[in-house]
């Protein structure tokens, strides 16, 4: 029979909670940083792209360290891993307070922090499994996700407000003493620890005696061996294709949000907190609690292109709400103001923002499982890696390319041909024969897409 595991007996085992403790600091801090230097670059340069550059930061350590880092936190003492990484985060946020006006600088402490926070992630996940039981592992990592999205809510949702009561200071401030906090208790971790593979010892010995042409062919040979695994294999291909896409369009909305909400709403950026931050989290909350139970039931695919196409209409409509609501033609304040002096606009707002999070889990969480089931367990770690990479890779030029294209046409018709490329996505997922006629496709490709979707 086998022992019930409560999240009382998980938190009683003091590596993990110290783990937890380090992750519910790091992870606020983080998240309110990002969402606070999206609102304080386009305040400081009134320019969609300049956002754009910011992303581009935020996203490209992704690409170039992400094949290496699952290698790296599995050769080295993840405790050495995260007090470096608590210590050096606390000082790079600090350093912001005097480099808050260079927008390159700027630039330059934002790839550094993202650069070690690839590297955290993997050695805090990975540590788990070292610090806890076998049985407690199913609920310690149920803890540890839920703690990401709830940091992620609490981090974005309280960023506005303090900018606008206590300034942009203060969060660069605060972040680095909770950081240095974070650093303090790391001490009194015990040291985590794992016997590398073959490939991460010649890896460990590519670094030591920086043989470079080595530790270039280690890259190769990961990304070549992963791209057999999934090669020929439909649903491990599109989850990774959706899932890329899902962070390509989180990353062209935060690009464009701050100049939407002021100049096309006149609607202060640092209240999407309220209006659309907040909002988003419930629906996501709410959709994972109905799919939770439901989703079993539920065809994995239908319920993803379902998901797909809600996003979409959601992105056009908004795209196309300056073009037809007469409120906001003739508004009269002249410059962006508090939410609540908009309040039929941001009750609009609230709904949307609540159902594209129900949107956006219908997506995640169908397409993260397939390809969890579909993925042997030995080969997981590579997947996900190139999942991350894939995430980020993509959303790279078509982040830069909205910003640009923002600051010419205005950031509604962006959002205009988003939403249309979305429902297009949705519904080829939904009925394939619109775009596809049946014999110009393979019996693989057909099965896959789902042969009840074929007209007679």
């Amino acid at each position: 029979m086998t022992e019930k595991v409560s999240f009382t007996d998980v938190l009683r085992n003091p590596g993990f909670l110290n783990l937890w403790i380090n992750q519910i600091l790091v992870q606020l801090s983080f998240n309110s940083l990002n969402f606070a230097l999206i609102i304080w670059i386009f305040k400081l340069t009134d320019s969609n792209a300049a956002v754009s550059a910011l992303l581009f930061a935020i996203y490209l350590p992704a690409v170039i360290l992400g094949l290496f880092t699952g290698v790296l936190v599995d050769v080295i003492d993840r405790r050495k891993i995260i007090m470096g990484i608590d210590f050096c985060l606390s000082v790079l946020f600090f350093a912001l307070i005097f480099v808050k006006g260079s927008f390159p600088l700027i630039l330059l402490v934002t790839f550094l922090i993202n650069a070690l926070a690839v590297v955290y992630s993997p050695a805090e996940a990975s540590a788990i499994p070292l610090v806890v039981r076998k049985n407690q592992l199913l609920t310690a990592n149920s803890i540890f996700s839920a703690t990401l999205y709830s940091a992620f809510l609490v981090g974005f949702g309280l960023s506005g407000p303090l900018i606008n009561h206590l300034g942009i200071n203060f969060i660069f401030a605060l972040g680095g003493v909770v950081l240095g906090v974070a650093f303090l208790l790391s001490l009194m971790f015990p040291s985590i620890k794992s016997v590398p593979d073959a490939q991460g010892k010649k890896l460990i010995l590519a670094l030591s005696g920086k043989h470079y042409a080595d530790i270039w062919k280690f890259g190769v040979f990961e990304i070549m061996d992963t791209i057999k695994l999934i090669k020929g294999k439909l649903t491990v291909l599109s989850s990774i294709m959706i899932l890329a896409g899902v962070q390509m369009a989180t990353g062209i909305m935060a690009v464009l949000v701050p100049g939407f909400l002021e100049k096309s709403l006149q609607i202060k950026a640092t209240d999407a907190s309220y209006v659309l931050v907040i909002p988003l989290g419930l629906g996501i909350v709410a959709g994972g609690i109905v799919l939770g139970r439901f989703g079993n039931k539920l065809v994995k695919r239908r319920l993803v292109a379902k998901g797909i196409l809600l996003g979409g209409l959601l992105a056009f409509l908004v795209g196309i709400a300056p073009l037809i609501s007469p409120a906001i033609q003739y508004f009269r304040h002249a410059r962006p103001v508090p939410f609540f002096y908009q309040p039929s606009l941001s009750k609009v707002l609230f709904a949307g923002s609540f159902l594209l999070g129900i949107a956006v889990v219908s997506v995640l969480v169908p397409s993260q499982t397939v390809l969890q089931e579909n993925t042997p367990e030995k080969d997981r770690g590579k997947v996900f890696s190139v999942l991350g990479v894939a995430m980020s890779g993509l959303s790279l030029i078509p982040i830069l390319a909205s910003g640009v294209l923002a600051d010419i046409f205005g950031t509604g018709p962006i959002f205009i041909g988003i939403g249309f490329i979305i429902i297009l996505t949705g519904l080829f997922g939904l009925k394939p024969s619109l775009f596809f006629k049946k014999e110009h496709l393979s019996l693989r490709v057909r099965e896959f897409l789902g042969m009840g979707h074929w007209e007679n």
